[in-house]
């Protein structure tokens, strides 16, 4: 077999020209780079500078003695210094003629590659090889080290044999005995004992026979033959991850065990095979497989199951009322997933994310992506995008995986094609004008008849002309756009449009200024600066009836300050909003001496001119003159943040929509982050919803995290996961706990357990890694 284990580097993404590579030396996970340095081994003696291979061979003692015309013995701090080694001892016997050295006492031999200490050595010139007794030995590079009871080297070949050998990248620990220093008889929290071990300078690989992986004192894995590399990747099992795992239709949790194999191929290829049993399901292969070019990378990841439950009961699915249903038996599950990164030429660039899937509640029950099991449905896509300077273009596919049963049919992009190109006339009488040109066509599918939706293709055309002044003083901003909107519809049984063609033609008029005024203050010892900035644009779009064109891509604004100065209050271009308004708004910024914002607040409004005819549904008229007050807040106090984008009636002042954000990042000890989110509050359609998580790193060793997400409208929770870690600089594990909604009042419960021994192997994702990718940390 080849190895048992392969470093913690072979499990993570590629980024590089290689595969990613790590040295094996031991350091903590999210440790500053003090604490990494700390966490090194110590030098089991002090690196000295390695002669050259164009040197002669010289030798210094305290006191020579020559006993015999071809023999000398030298006494007292003996140095040798020969191409490519020094050895240092106690006492040596010289031989000239044979060209041999025996060394006693505290004996060190030092190469570029290695460093051995030992009791006695012996060392031949002529064929270049050398043994020490009792030796220790350690890795220049890395500094992981180990003992052996004879280690041999041969430096011709570059290889060096130890016997009753032991390996590890744990930090050396010395107790005093005598007055002297010496390793502590022990074993380190991680140590693999082999019966042989080779190392082999020229191929960069340790060869063990008989090797026992012991944890904690404890014997964990045996195998007869183990290879690893040096400082590279290398073919092996990874550790295993464990943990339980309940779906819907279960009354209690199953647990399983997932045990990788990881296959380094080539430098720039590797393979990663999981076996995954669980209790209940049956036996669920992985596979994972990853290149990288310079100018490409793609990863495909595919799983398969022959699921014992499913053959007997059918997947299980939610009714209507919520009541758990089951389809036919089923017996095959599986899942695939493209996700791919090329660089063709100089600005072309391509990127693929597509999953397929066997069934919609393969995440539910299969804990293989449990950043899936709750979701309802993926986004797929194939993007190709050039651009040059000015100029840009895309082709793109826009697909959505449905992974529950109830989950809408969302309408796909097959495909999109548009460009863009902006020119700017820097220059003489044209000077301050810019022109933009957009176009876009799109056509909108959905993937099955159940859907019942009108299908089209969209073309989009948007010229624009604006001339822009910029001054340090305030800005101006004067802008013509034109919108044509053209849709051919399908004939797919589900066009109630009234006609195959329709044509939209809207232009959009705007002129937009603000001043910016500034003042110095000072608040105790400190000097500040308060700006004042008001900000007015009016905005002019003429009516065109648009009611009978569908919505495939085009909803209401969201909540953002900005939005108050956005030509249209719909996204997409399936509306384009008729208005005549003036929108305003005032904000005040302090900011530090050396302008380092420090807060932020800022109100607006709109004053509406004319009614608004064009909306997202049906034929009703908006005939207020004034919007809802909208108010931004932003505070930043060194590691603390807070930033707010709220919405009041115009009639009594209540919070109807509200995006809070607050942070607070103590890196790498704390991070906390919350995030509050309110839409249409004591309305139809209400909701409010609290996303909040942490990261405590309490001590050098333990980290504690956990994720909340609670429905305050439904008052139930969605989504809660803790983990408690352990970290040194020598191994780690981790404990996560996890309940996810899967549906009303239906959770999926789950518990894993990871661990890492570093410089060795490492397998899962980390709990900080989770957080990230909930809540942006």
């Amino acid at each position: 077999m080849w190895g048992i284990l392969s470093p913690a580097y072979a499990n993570e993404s590629i980024q590089q020209t290689k595969i990613k590579t790590e040295t094996t030396s031991s350091t903590s996970c999210d440790t500053s780079p003090a604490q990494q340095e700390s966490c090194k081994p110590a030098w089991i003696a002090t690196p000295r500078p390695i002669p050259s291979a164009d040197i002669q061979d010289n030798a210094s003692a305290d006191e020579l003695i020559q006993t015999s015309p071809d023999d000398y013995k030298l006494l007292g701090n003996v140095v040798i210094e020969r191409p490519g080694s020094i050895l240092i001892s106690n006492e040596a016997l010289f031989n000239r003629i044979k060209q041999t050295a025996h060394a006693f006492g505290q004996v060190e031999l030092h190469r570029s590659d290695i460093i051995l200490t030992g009791n006695t050595a012996t060392l031949n010139q002529s064929d270049k090889t050398a043994t020490i007794n009792e030796s220790q030995y350690q890795f220049t590079d890395t500094r992981a080290h180990g003992t052996a009871k004879t280690v041999s080297i041969d430096q011709q070949d570059r290889l060096a044999n130890l016997d009753d050998a032991n390996f590890t990248t744990c930090k050396l620990t010395h107790f005093f005995w005598q007055g002297k220093s010496a390793p502590q008889d022990k074993k380190y929290d991680w140590e693999l004992d082999f019966s042989h071990l080779k190392i082999d300078d020229a191929k960069r690989r340790i060869y063990g026979k008989n090797a026992v992986l012991y944890f904690q004192t404890l014997p964990v894995f045996y195998t007869p033959y183990i290879n690893f590399p040096m400082d590279n990747r290398a073919s092996g099992f990874l550790f295993p991850t464990f943990g339980t795992q309940q779906s819907i239709n279960q009354t209690s949790p199953e647990s399983y065990l997932a045990i990788p194999y990881y296959f380094n191929i080539a430098p720039n290829y590797d393979d990663t095979l999981t076996v995954m049993q669980m209790s209940k399901r049956g036996t669920v292969l992985g596979n994972e497989f990853r290149y990288l070019q310079p100018n490409h990378s793609a990863t495909l990841t595919t799983h398969w199951l022959r699921d014992n439950l499913t053959a007997k009961d059918g997947i299980a699915y939610l009714d209507s009322s919520g009541n758990v249903q089951h389809t036919n038996p089923v017996t095959d599950r599986w899942d695939a997933q493209l996700t791919a990164q090329q660089h063709w030429a100089e600005g072309l660039n391509s990127d693929i994310s597509w999953r397929e899937v066997s069934d919609k509640s393969f995440y539910a029950d299969v804990p293989v992506d449990t950043t899936l099991d709750t979701v309802t449905t993926t986004e797929r896509h194939v993007n190709l995008a050039y651009q040059n300077q000015n100029f840009s273009s895309h082709i793109s596919m826009l697909n959505y995986l449905r992974l529950r049963k109830d989950a809408p049919y969302n309408y796909e992009k097959k495909p999109e094609i548009g460009m863009s190109y902006f020119h700017n006339f820097d220059k003489g009488a044209l000077k301050n004008i810019n022109t933009n040109i957009i176009a876009e066509a799109t056509d909108f599918q959905v993937s099955s008849s159940l859907a019942q939706k009108p299908e089209a293709k969209r073309s989009y055309l948007s010229p624009s002309v604006d001339y822009t002044l910029v001054k340090p003083y305030g800005h101006l901003k004067a802008e013509v756009v034109a919108n044509k909107v053209h849709y051919t519809m399908q004939n797919n049984g589900y066009n109630t449009t009234g006609a195959n063609e329709h044509d939209i033609t809207v232009p959009q008029y705007a002129l937009n200024g603000g001043l910016t005024f500034e003042r110095n203050f000072s608040f105790g010892s400190n000097d500040f600066i308060q700006t004042l900035e008001p900000q007015v644009q009016y905005l002019y779009v003429p009516y065109q009836n648009q009611s009978n064109i569908p919505v495939f891509d085009t909803a209401v604004q969201s909540l953002d300050f900005s939005n108050l100065f956005s030509y249209n209050r719909f996204s997409g271009y399936d509306r384009i909003g008729d208005t005549n308004q003036v929108s305003t708004a005032l904000t005040t910024r302090f900011l530090t001496a050396d302008g380092t914002p420090l807060a932020q607040a800022g109100i607006g409004q709109i004053f509406y001119l004319d009614d608004r005819k064009v909306q997202l549904t049906g034929t009703s008229i908006d005939t207020s003159r004034v919007s809802d007050y909208y108010l931004n807040l932003g505070l930043t106090v060194g590691k603390f943040s807070f930033a707010s984008t709220s919405q009041y009636s115009r009639h009594n002042y209540e919070l109807t929509n509200a995006n809070n954000r607050m942070k607070l990042d103590l890196s790498p000890r704390f991070k906390f982050l919350l995030t509050n989110t309110v839409v249409n509050n004591n309305r139809p359609g209400e909701q409010e919803n609290v996303a909040t998580g942490f990261n405590w790193r309490i001590n050098d060793k333990w980290t504690l995290g956990s994720y909340w997400n609670y429905d305050f409208t439904a008052e139930r929770k969605t989504e809660i996961n803790s983990a408690i870690r352990y970290d040194s600089c020598c191994w780690a594990s981790e404990l996560s706990v996890k309940e996810a909604q899967l549906a009303n009042g239906l959770y999926n419960y789950g518990i894993q357990y990871m661990i890492e021994l570093k410089g060795l192997s490492s397998v899962g994702t980390p709990f900080s890694k989770y957080l990230t990718n909930k809540l942006d940390f």
